[in-house]
């Protein structure tokens, strides 16, 4: 062998390997197969009546997909197709569009379905303080921590006599890598230095701005900036319990009701005997003078308290020694989620754990408004400027208020907790 072509052989050599290994994988475009009976690679989780199951990792399976399942006893491929793929706000993913490749944080839970690519959806990013906007049918892939659904039985992936391939095949079943025919290379039959292939291909050049390129700069994706949530907790107080315990005839307690005063130019509310094991409602069709209470049916859904017990016991006065009785009621309502508490004649102001929330709305161009309600007013909505905003969620024991905001003008709905 001569020396002046002693680069050519290393090459051909080189190209050999290369073609070998080249048409070795090519039946797969990507094979990675897992033993599903790890507890740790699998989560399952139900949302909406659909059973969806994580794989734990990263993964780029959409609606159309397949999965392949090996059965290790016949040795035999099925395959069952994504259905859905559920991916949770705050998640980050990469997605892949014909622009180029955006990364960032979902704004809020995306459910794809099959022919989902068809819709006239639109999935937000958020990366920093800037919100990218991209259209479904401009996604050409996604990659993140998804959740899957599909035919499969969950039992499948939870046993041992089962692997489960999670990359898409190219090949048939009966194709196996030994039918694979590898490419012989021919040597030149001179020493020229000339083979039957082309070493190297011309770039194709761009002019970009007056500068030469062999790439097109990807295209920008349009940012938006979301105008702010345009809500403050200004003030948390107790809210005061519309009903107090005036007096008694007999073992019958006889409350006065704060919410309704006894005329136009009177701030006592109305009197109302109430009695001890009977639920009341608010009376709507009431005339002057007559009581704001009514008795109704334990089953009825505007009842709003029941009282359990009544006693009149001797108090005795710490400062003067001197003995006086009072009236004692246990009270059950049932618009504070059914707790129970006490109300007494000693006390002016009852406080029955419910808390009355102030909010502030601000935006530019807009006036500032003031809005509050109740603990006890989860799900109340009110509208500034065309934004719709709802009290989703009150957490009385982490001390949290969760505010959702539609707005028209953006598809997503967002939203933010208030500490108190």
């Amino acid at each position: 062998m001569k020396i002046k072509h002693f680069e050519k052989y290393l090459l051909a050599s080189a190209l050999l390997i290369f073609c070998t290994l080249f048409f070795t994988i090519s039946g797969y475009k990507e094979l990675n197969t897992t033993d599903s009976a790890t507890d740790d690679i699998f989560s399952f989780k139900s949302k909406g009546g659909i059973n969806y199951f994580s794989l734990n990792k990263t993964t780029s399976l959409l609606p159309g997909n397949l999965l392949h399942i090996l059965s290790k006893e016949n040795k035999t491929w099925e395959h069952y197709e994504v259905t859905h793929t559920y991916i949770p706000a705050r998640q980050m993913i990469s997605i892949n569009t014909s622009s180029g490749i955006l990364q960032g944080l979902t704004r809020q839970d995306i459910i794809f379905e099959k022919n989902w690519q068809s819709s006239q959806g639109v999935l937000s990013l958020r990366n920093g303080k800037e919100t990218s906007t991209v259209k479904y049918n401009d996604i050409l892939g996604i990659t993140g921590k998804f959740w899957l659904a599909s035919s499969i039985d969950p039992k499948v992936l939870k046993s041992k006599d089962y692997q489960v391939s999670f990359y898409q095949r190219t090949m048939n079943d009966s194709d196996t890598f030994d039918s694979i025919e590898k490419i012989k290379w021919i040597n030149p039959s001179n020493e020229e230095n000339v083979t039957t292939y082309d070493l190297f291909t011309p770039p194709i050049i761009y002019i970009h701005d007056g500068d030469l390129t062999t790439r097109l700069p990807a295209k920008k994706m349009e940012t938006k900036e979301l105008e702010p949530f345009g809500l403050t907790l200004m003030k948390v107080s107790k809210a005061e319990y519309p009903l107090i315990l005036k007096s008694w005839v007999g073992a019958t307690p006889y409350f006065e009701d704060l919410a309704v005063n006894q005329s136009s130019g009177s701030l006592k509310g109305v009197r109302n005997r109430v009695e001890v094991g009977k639920p009341y409602k608010r009376n709507f069709s009431r005339k002057p003078g007559q009581p704001t209470l009514e008795i109704c049916d334990l089953n009825d859904s505007d009842k709003l308290f029941i009282v359990e017990h009544f006693v009149v016991q001797q108090y005795r006065n710490p400062q003067t020694g001197g003995l006086r009785p009072v009236g004692r009621a246990m009270v059950r309502d049932y618009i504070l989620g059914g707790n129970a508490f006490e109300i007494n004649t000693l006390m002016p102001k009852v406080y029955a754990g419910n808390f009355t929330f102030l909010f502030r709305a601000s935006l530019s161009g807009l006036a500032p408004q003031e809005f509050s309600f109740e603990s006890s007013s989860s799900g109340e909505t009110f509208d500034y400027g065309g934004r719709k905003y709802r009290i989703s969620s009150i957490n009385l024991e982490e001390k949290t208020i969760l505010v959702t905001k539609e707005d028209p003008r953006v598809a997503e709905i967002l939203s933010q907790d208030f500490p108190f």
